[in-house]
Order: structure tokens, then C-alpha cells, then sequence
């Protein structure tokens, strides 16, 4: 029984596949998480550190955070680390310490705030003020981790004092930590590879995972897999997302949307990263997804309720608590299905398998983390994972599919080889066919116009025959009809020049032909045009057919309307249709069943052609027929 992408169900339970994906996880685990993540991301810092002690700190509660404030604030002795809950608060902290000789190149100060942003002083000179300090319209710089310079000159031996104004509005509560304070040189080397991971790093992976998750959205109007695409670009997508968090610091809304932001995201990734394993197994639980989905939908509702219906600080703590059970139940859950997929599965996608699992146990151990920091599972353990566990994915399918790709490539010169001699066999083929179709086109011209020799020449020259024979033959009778076989001849001759001309061109020599004749016979000739005629389709019985109406209903104009002038316009409508009028300023007044004025005639050729076919006889004010062409565009009315 085949599943979903050609994945073959086992009998039972395949312990053995169990056992070696079980393997191959454990062996992916101890690789990352004991070389490369305790060497790359929790490695010690290289150097012990001289470190300045914090002697004395005093704090005041701001009635707002301004450098003004906090000059006239009334300051108290106060231990760190400080915090403070629940509504928005402002702060200011004086941290005392002391020097026994100024450093040359300065002091550096790593600052270990929770606050939105603040303001830093040294000895009351400001060493940091970025972006707005206004409750409600804030900016998020103080989450921005960085290291300070404090100059030298700035610096006196003895008492110094850093002064921190801080702002938090929205996030509940105010942290404020012991700083890092050492000399400028030997902390910047300390805490390089902190800075890197909580800085530089994020913004590498949000680029790596971004170009990951916009290669997914292009498979999936190209793949056949769509849903794993989704997954895909989803996934990568949300785990972009979460790394350039922390570099939008100055976003177009308040703290409250910015949590909200935050904890879409977070709660995301676990759920996308089921649906995308789920999806990776082509063989997916009914219902899964939609189920986890609808626990995503859920969980933001409640969320949000909390943050903007309830008071603090449960209504942070609480979606806190929520994102922390999440992480863990939906990494379990997807190492559940990675090891049910195995078991019921026949599968040959070890490899990719183990480091997805590093994924998922580095978001329980995410979670662990926030629930157990005691058990030092630590925390942005999927964030520094994801770019490399994304990369190994796409090595390992790549791998997967290197013998794919080098059978395909023989296959594809075999295929060239029988493409080349089937063209060359259709070559022929056609040439046969190009030379029949010829030879039918040719006989069937041929019995086209002899079926317009005997309809046309032959019945009028039969009718004077047998006119001569009954002695009934006038010499203005006879002129006559010697006058209507020498038009027929030359509507023939024009419609079968006209091969392979436009209807424009036809009609121009059709012109050419009949305006002499109007004007020797006294009449006015007003032939109107405009623009440019495209009629495609228009074979040449079609072009005599419209020769013979044309040529009709001059004739009768002619001979029957008593007016002094004829009219033809042509045009062509925007929709593509062609309209021909011919009109003349005769007494009107006529018929269109009156014999021996040849209408009831025009009015089946135009039916053979399939066009409309108008007649108009007003008396007093002449006669007007207009004939609408249809625009066929591939193949002529003929064919059609």
C-alpha cells in the first residue's frame, strides 16, 4: 500500500528502523550539542577578567525619565539587582565606584538592564542616549545588548559614579542588574563572543533562514509537495522572524503590541515545526496539523485576552507559562512523530531525520530552560541552531540526492540520443504530409474553381445561349449579360490574387475595379475608410463571396436607385468585427423581396460567410445595406 509521495507502510512495527532512526538521533545530539554548540555558543570567555566592583548604589523612582528628574530626585541607598512591578515605571539608578588609576583607553561597561531604554551617565556626562525616552511612543533600545566606552577623559582617580535613567512601559517588570565594569580593552575581549551571539549572530540567522524560507515559498508553485513547501517557508519564516526581533528597536506601535508580536512568534515556531515535520513525511496523520493550527489559533486568543484584559502581572506571567508548556509539548509531540513515521513507515531519510530532532530538542531544552533554570538547559538554544541544522537539512538532501542526479544525467543523454532520431523521423514524416496537404490544397482549388465556373460563368452564359436560340436575344439584353460574365470573371480573378493578402487588400482591388464603372455609368464615388482593416481568416471563396455582394449591390444601385451617387465605408469595430455600408441617394423605397434586384441573393451569401446581413430602403432618402463581418482570427469561415 502506497501513502502520500510513494511511502510504503511496514507489517507491524519496524523495531529495527526504530532502533537505527533511535541511533542515528543520539549520535546527531552528541555531535551538536557537545562540539559544536559547547564550543561555538558556550564556550568560556578566553581570559579571566579584572573586574570594578560596584561600591555604593542609590535609587529614585522618576516621575518621568529625564535627565531633569532626575537632578531633583530624591535618591536612597538600594542593593542590586532591582526590580520593580507592575505599571510603567521610571528610574533612576547612581552606582558608585572607585579608581586608583584612570585606564588609558577607558573603562568598558556592559550594561545587564530589563528595562525598554535609558539614559547612561558617567560622572554627569552622557555616554548613552539612543532613541525617544516618551512613555507610550518609547523606543526598545535599552534590549539591545551592547558594550560602552567610557572615555578616559571623563574618568577621575577615586569616586566615580554611572547613572542610569531607565523607561519600562508595557513589559511589567523593571530589572535592573549589577554592569559589568572593567577596563575597556580586556572586556571588549571578554565579552566578544556574548556580544557576536546576542548581536551580530541573530541578524546572520535571520538572513540565512530568510533566504531559506523565500527559497520555500518559490517550491511552492513548482513542487509537488506543496504542503511541505508551506511548511518550509512557514518555518523559516517564523524563525526569521524571531531573529530580527530583537533588531527592530524602534517599531511602529507600543509595548503591549510589540509582547504581542513577540509571544505569535515564539508560540509559532514549535507549532510550525510539527506541521513541517509532519509534512517531511509524506505520509502525514490526518487532522494533525489542522489540530495544531487550531491549538496555535487558540493559544494566540487567549494571549491576547491576557495582555490586554487582565492586569499584571499575571497577564504577562501567564502567556509566559503558556509559551513555556507549548515548547515542550509540541517538541515531545514532534519527537513522537519523527519516531512513529519510523516505525510505521519504510523510510530511508536518516540522516535528515536525526537533525531534525536536534530542532525539536533544542526547543524543549528552550523550554526546560525557562521552567528549570536551575537544570542549566539554558535558553535561545533553537535560535543559534537553527541556521546550522537548516544548512545540514539541505546538505543531507542534497547528498540524498546525488546519485539521483547523476542517473538523471546519463538518462538525459540516452533521452537526447532518442529525441534526435525521433525528430529526425518526424522531419520526414512531415515533409510527407507538408507534400500531401499541398496536394489536397491543390485539388480542392482546382474544384473550387470550377464549382465558380459553372455556378457563376456558366449559368449566365447558359442563360444567353438560350436566349440567341429562341431568338429573344436583344443586343441591350446580350451587352448586359456579356457585362455580368466579364465582372464575374474579374471578382474571380480578384478573390484568387488575393491569396495570401489581408481583406484590406482585397477590398482595395476590388476598388480598383468597380470605381471606373460607377463613374463611366454618371454616378458619384465615395469610398470612406477608417483605419487600418485586420480580418484574419478570410480564404478566397470567402473574398468572391464578399466580392459578389459588393458587386451586387453596386449593380442594383446602378440600375434600380435613380440617385446620382454611391457610398461604401469600411471600418472595423474595436472588438474586432468588420462593417461594410454601401448606401446611395435614390428614391429608396424598395423590397427586400422584390424580384430581380438580387437582395434575397447578398442575403445568402452573407450567410455563407456567417455574416450579418442589414438591408435599409427609406423612400425619399435611398437605399443602405451594411455587412458585419465576424473577426475569426485562426482559420477562415470557410474552414470553420
Amino acid at each position: 500500500m502506497n501513502d502520500v509521495g510513494g511511502a510504503q507502510r511496514a507489517r507491524g512495527v519496524n523495531w529495527r528502523q526504530v532502533v537505527q532512526v533511535a541511533l542515528a538521533i543520539l549520535a546527531a545530539q552528541a555531535i551538536y550539542w557537545l562540539i559544536i554548540d559547547k564550543h561555538l555558543f558556550k564556550a568560556p570567555p578566553p581570559a579571566e577578567l579584572a573586574r570594578i566592583g560596584v561600591s555604593r548604589v542609590e535609587l529614585a523612582k522618576l516621575p518621568e525619565p529625564s535627565l531633569a528628574a532626575a537632578a531633583n530626585a530624591v535618591f536612597k541607598p538600594a542593593e542590586l539587582p532591582f526590580s520593580d512591578c507592575c505599571t510603567t515605571a521610571s528610574f533612576a539608578a547612581r552606582l558608585h565606584f572607585k579608581l586608583d588609576v584612570v585606564p588609558e583607553k577607558g573603562l568598558g561597561v556592559l550594561s545587564t538592564l530589563q528595562v525598554d531604554n535609558y539614559i547612561l551617565q558617567a560622572n554627569g556626562s552622557t555616554i548613552v542616549a539612543e532613541g525617544r525616552m516618551t512613555p507610550g511612543r518609547q523606543s526598545f533600545h535599552g534590549q539591545k545588548t551592547f558594550l560602552t566606552r567610557i572615555p578616559a577623559g571623563v574618568l577621575r582617580t577615586g569616586d566615580n559614579e554611572l547613572t542610569y535613567i531607565t523607561l519600562r512601559d508595557g513589559f511589567p517588570y523593571t530589572d535592573i542588574n549589577p554592569p559589568l565594569i572593567a577596563e575597556y580593552d580586556a572586556l571588549s575581549a571578554y565579552s566578544a563572543q556574548r556580544l557576536w551571539i546576542m548581536g551580530t549572530y541573530p541578524l546572520l540567522s535571520g538572513l540565512v533562514l530568510g533566504i531559506l524560507g523565500l527559497f520555500g515559498a518559490l517550491m511552492v508553485s513548482r513542487s509537488d509537495d506543496k504542503p511541505f513547501a508551506v511548511w518550509l517557508s512557514l518555518l523559516c519564516a517564523a524563525w526569521a522572524g524571531y531573529a530580527l526581533y530583537g533588531a527592530l528597536l524602534d517599531p511602529p506601535f507600543d509595548g503591549w503590541v510589540r509582547m504581542m508580536v513577540y509571544f505569535a512568534l515564539i508560540l509559532f515556531i514549535p507549532v510550525a515545526l510539527l506541521c513541517f515535520v509532519d509534512s517531511w513525511t509524506r505520509a502525514p496523520v490526518p487532522y494533525l496539523r489542522r489540530a495544531a493550527v487550531a491549538a496555535y489559533a487558540a493559544m494566540i486568543c487567549a494571549v491576547a485576552w491576557l495582555l490586554f484584559k487582565t492586569p499584571m502581572p499575571g497577564a504577562f506571567d501567564v502567556p509566559v507559562m503558556i509559551w513555556i508548556w507549548a515548547l515542550m509539548g509540541f517538541a515531545l509531540l514532534t519527537l513522537a512523530r519523527i519516531l512513529w513515521h519510523f516505525a510505521r513507515i519504510k523510510e530511508d531519510r536518516v540522516i535528515e531525520s536525526a537533525i531534525m530532532s536536534v530542532c525539536v530538542v533544542a526547543v524543549l531544552m528552550d523550554g526546560l530552560g525557562q521552567w528549570a533554570p536551575e537544570l542549566g538547559a539554558g535558553e535561545l538554544n533553537l535560535m543559534t541552531a537553527a541556521p546550522f541544522l537548516m544548512l545540514a537539512m539541505v546538505a543531507a538532501f542534497l547528498a540524498r540526492n546525488f546519485r539521483l542526479f547523476q542517473s538523471q544525467s546519463a538518462l538525459n543523454a540516452t533521452l537526447q540520443k532518442k529525441v534526435a532520431l525521433r525528430e529526425a523521423e518526424l522531419a520526414e514524416s512531415h515533409a510527407r504530409e507538408q507534400k500531401f496537404v499541398a496536394e489536397q490544397a491543390h485539388e480542392a482549388e482546382r474544384r473550387r474553381i470550377m464549382q465558380d465556373i459553372h455556378d457563376g460563368l456558366g449559368s449566365q452564359l447558359m442563360s444567353m445561349m438560350l436566349s440567341a436560340r429562341l431568338g429573344e436575344a436583344e443586343p441591350a439584353k446580350v451587352a448586359e449579360g456579356l457585362q455580368a460574365v466579364i465582372d464575374e470573371m474579374r471578382l474571380m480573378i480578384d478573390s484568387m490574387d488575393s491569396v495570401g493578402e489581408s481583406l484590406e487588400a482585397a477590398l482595395a482591388t476590388f476598388r480598383a475595379r468597380v470605381q471606373p464603372r460607377v463613374v463611366e455609368a454618371g454616378f458619384a464615388f465615395d469610398w470612406s475608410q477608417s483605419g487600418p482593416i485586420d480580418l484574419p481568416g478570410y480564404g478566397p471563396r470567402d473574398v468572391l463571396q464578399i466580392f459578389r455582394i459588393l458587386q451586387e449591390a453596386v449593380t442594383n444601385a446602378l440600375k434600380h436607385s435613380g440617385g446620382t451617387a454611391i457610398r461604401l465605408a469600411v471600418r472595423q469595430e474595436a472588438g474586432g468585427a468588420g462593417i461594410i455600408g454601401i448606401s446611395d441617394n435614390g428614391r429608396g423605397g424598395a423590397q427586400p423581396g422584390e424580384a430581380g434586384r438580387g437582395l434575397a441573393n447578398m442575403q445568402n451569401r452573407a450567410r455563407a460567410v456567417k455574416a450579418d446581413y442589414n438591408f435599409e430602403s427609406v423612400p425619399g432618402k435611398g437605399t443602405q445595406i451594411i455587412l458585419v463581418l465576424p473577426y475569426h482570427g485562426i482559420g477562415s469561415a470557410q474552414a470553420a
